[in-house]
């Protein structure tokens, strides 16, 4: 079964105003509740990063300081729950870049070693799309099936990234 995450609309909102607030790329991160099997990922916080929190921003690259990485990675942690990364791409429709896929290939396995295997969720927004995978069992990107935001709807990832991955074609 396809793995979704499931958020409370008040949580999007502020999570789509947050990603949205300047031009630069925008960071934020969704702590879940522990998974269970069969059931959507449950968010229950979220954590905006801030100005301070970036060691590089712009509107097409970003890199977060070692103190937000440490206090996402204790609080998921802290949570025994899953971690989703959000950050924002200034131009749709949404797809992960060469450059975010990279940065996966490095940070996704550590962050899931040091959760102890839960699954690893990304989400990239651009403008009123958003794409997604998920890593979990083999490590492997899969696709999101959905995101789950009651009074607005289940929401569909564009699937672009994954179609690229499974065609070869990964942007590099």
């Amino acid at each position: 079964m396809a793995t979704s995450v499931s958020l409370q609309a008040e949580l999007y909102r502020d999570l789509l105003a947050h990603l949205s607030a300047v031009e630069d790329e925008q960071v934020a991160f969704l702590f879940t509740d522990p998974p269970a099997d069969g059931e959507a990922l449950r968010v229950r916080e979220l954590y905006a990063v801030p100005e301070e929190g970036f060691l590089d921003q712009s509107p097409y690259y970003l890199a977060l300081s070692d103190e937000v990485r440490a206090r996402v990675l204790g609080r998921a942690t802290e949570l025994g729950g899953c971690l989703v990364e959000t950050h924002s791409h200034a131009f749709g429709p949404a797809g992960f870049s060469p450059t975010d896929l990279s940065g996966f290939e490095e940070w996704v396995p550590h962050v899931r070693w040091r959760l102890g295997g839960r699954p690893y969720v990304a989400l990239v927004f651009a403008g009123e799309s958003f794409d997604a995978l998920v890593w979990e069992g083999d490590g492997v990107p899969a696709p999101l099936a959905q995101l789950d935001v009651p009074g607005i709807g289940a929401l569909a990832p564009t699937g672009i990234t994954f179609d690229r991955l499974s065609s070869g074609r990964d942007g590099r």
